[in-house]
């Protein structure tokens, strides 16, 4: 079974470290949240899985034949429509050609809703859409490439909650195909509800919930925005000394 595996990782800039003796795993058919504060090392870990920095020590597997990354910045050319835009992705991401009706077919059993806005879209100059509509017109359409890991580095920021629902919508959709998905993203509530499982970064560690509720447990925390605080700042007590 192919596996992306950190063990014991270590890594650090000049006298900064990122992050020591961390462990994580995604494995297929899974939807696995990476959650922490700006600066806590997500990108950096990326990164890292993608092979452009090395960990300075331990070990990190990645099996996966084919994987796709989303970074956290998306600029696109103003003058280009978008399918020119789809039409380059797919040019430099995808093995085998890839044409709308491709995407669309696949978009019509994942997220029926969002066939008819991806089509209006499609003709739109770059400079005339949003950044969020952007930002979901690049995540469904790499969705539509096959691949057997995607990173997706905050692909809901700037993104209204309607198209971050149908994004999610198709996330799910496409690990029943047995992709296995490494999303980022400073949502607490949404990588709650949406991942099989999210990691927090916290004292240069990656720390494993299986889900919101012991999120909030282990940090003792009401809230999970609450429990965030307190992880991001070491803390396994509330901060002000009672129960927030």
């Amino acid at each position: 079974m192919n596996v992306l595996q950190a063990n014991n990782i270590d890594f650090k800039y000049a006298a900064k470290s990122l992050f020591t003796q961390a462990s994580l795993t995604v494995e297929p058919g899974q939807i696995v949240g990476l959650l922490g504060p700006n600066g806590s090392g997500k990108t950096t870990f990326f990164d890292l899985v993608c092979g452009l920095k090395q960990p300075n020590s331990g070990q990190l597997i990645n099996t996966f034949p084919k994987q796709l990354y989303l970074s956290q910045t998306v600029i696109t050319p103003p003058a280009l429509r978008m399918f020119d835009i789809f039409k380059m992705m797919t040019l430099l991401c995808s093995s085998t050609s890839m044409t709308k009706d491709n995407t669309l077919d696949k978009l019509a059993c994942w997220s029926p809703q969002v066939v008819e806005r991806y089509n209006e879209i499609w003709s739109k100059k770059s400079s005339l859409c949003s950044y969020g509509e952007k930002r979901w017109f690049f995540t469904v359409s790499l969705l539509s490439i096959d691949a057997d890991l995607l990173i997706l580095d905050e692909p809901t920021a700037g993104v209204d909650p309607e198209f971050r629902f149908y994004i999610w919508q198709c996330l799910r959709a496409a690990t029943k195909g047995g992709t296995a998905i490494l999303v980022s993203s400073h949502n607490v509530d949404e990588i709650s509800q949406n991942c099989d499982g999210f990691y927090m970064i916290s004292q240069q560690q990656f720390m494993h919930f299986e889900n919101g509720d012991a999120f909030k447990r282990r940090f003792q925390a009401a809230t999970l925005d609450r429990a965030f605080i307190n992880a991001a700042a070491g803390s396994h007590q509330p901060l002000n000394g009672a129960f927030p």
